[in-house]
């Protein structure tokens, strides 16, 4: 089968869906399918480039387009590109804001429906609209009027045969704008067996002072923080109780900040808590964001829980069998289902000397497998 995706950026460990499309197009490469993919407005380049991208030695070909360039040229050379493949199936991965600083990409309603005439069209709803959340303000509220209209206008107009959504919630609000979608879960996008240059890791072993860790794991409680960190309700008192679980466990408490991240204000946080040390890594490649998180005990999540299988960050660590912890504030945690699945809340110190004794037990979940088997039935 011939596979064609359609993103925002291509930018590898900048832009989430860009790092998904990646990693699931390579998936279906290795077995057996061909696939190209485009970045449709991508502001990390000045230049289109067309060209190939790596993981795990596997090639994908992909084109970059700036969003500097016009639109007609923009679908002008979307359009070449897809009569050159000849795809049986076009994928759509739609996060508004990826294609319109206002979450509003109007050119898709005419470009897009003009590239992909005559294909198989399918769309994944990574996002919605925004101003969702009960303390979302005014101003917030009304843009997430107008992207609900949009996207219900711009599903109309597409009329793709299948539409994919990360998360349970989100398929409910699709069916208030009478659009019919599947739930597929999303995976991580960092590949649990990739280890990289074994020099590259002494390297940054010794930048980043992880020689710390060395030979005496077994003294630390380690909490990582990866990707973009949310405002998190609760996080103080969080790490607060996480340092009373380790010294209670007898450990050192060392907090890891892997990757270029948002970090919300974990590092004051820290300042004020007498012992804790931190490491913060900077931008890494995805080889050494696995070794990294390695060396974790147990996840944060700053995102509310009920949005988990939309947040690659905890999926990734879901995927290595690595705990996730969660605010005492996130009133949306459920225990009975959460819990099973390695998710806990930081409601206490039991709980998180609970969370830090499930490492190594829990059964990491394949959602790539199971992604990649959702979209093979599109076909």
């Amino acid at each position: 089968m011939k596979f064609f995706f359609i993103c925002g950026s291509l930018q590898a460990g900048r832009d989430g869906v860009g790092d998904y499309v990646r990693r699931l197009a390579c998936m279906l490469i290795a077995n057996g399918h061909q696939v190209n993919a485009v970045a449709l407005k991508d502001h990390h380049i000045a230049v289109h480039e067309d060209g190939v991208q790596q993981l795990n030695g596997i090639e994908l070909s992909v084109l970059r387009l700036p969003a500097t360039l016009s639109s007609q040229e923009r679908y002008k050379l979307l359009n070449k590109r897809i009569k050159s493949f000849s795809p049986d199936i076009i994928s759509l991965q739609y996060v508004g804001f990826g294609f319109q600083k206002y979450g509003l990409p109007f050119e898709m309603l005419s470009g897009l429906r003009r590239a992909t005439a005559g294909i198989k069209l399918h769309v994944m709803l990574h996002e919605l609209w925004c101003g969702m959340a009960l303390n979302a303000g005014f101003k917030e509220k009304v843009l997430g009027n107008l992207q609900k209209y949009f996207l219900k206008a711009l599903i109309t107009r597409l009329q793709p045969q299948r539409v994919f959504t990360s998360i349970k919630p989100y398929h409910s609000y699709l069916k208030q704008i009478q659009v019919e979608a599947d739930v597929v879960p999303i995976f991580g996008n960092i590949p649990v067996n990739e280890y990289g240059d074994e020099q590259e890791w002494k390297q940054l072993g010794l930048s980043k002072h992880l020689s710390l860790l060395s030979g005496t794991e077994d003294r630390w409680l380690v909490v990582g923080f990866f990707g973009t960190s949310y405002n998190c309700p609760g996080l103080t008192e969080m790490l607060q109780t996480i340092d009373q679980a380790a010294k209670k466990a007898g450990l050192k408490l060392g907090v890891m900040l892997i990757g270029h991240s948002r970090i919300q204000n974990v590092v004051e946080i820290l300042k004020n808590i007498p012992g804790a040390v931190y490491w913060q890594t900077g931008a890494l490649a995805p080889a050494m964001i696995n070794r990294c998180m390695q060396l974790v005990n147990v996840g944060v999540i700053t995102s509310p829980v009920d949005g988990v299988y939309k947040s690659g960050a905890a999926l990734a660590w879901m995927e290595r069998g690595i705990p996730v912890l969660i605010s005492a504030s996130d009133n949306t945690y459920n225990e009975f289902e959460m819990k099973r699945l390695g998710i806990f809340q930081a409601s206490s110190v039991n709980s998180v000397i609970e969370a830090l004794n499930a490492k190594n037990k829990l059964t990491p979940p394949n959602y790539l497998n199971k992604a990649a088997e959702a979209y093979l039935q599109c076909v």
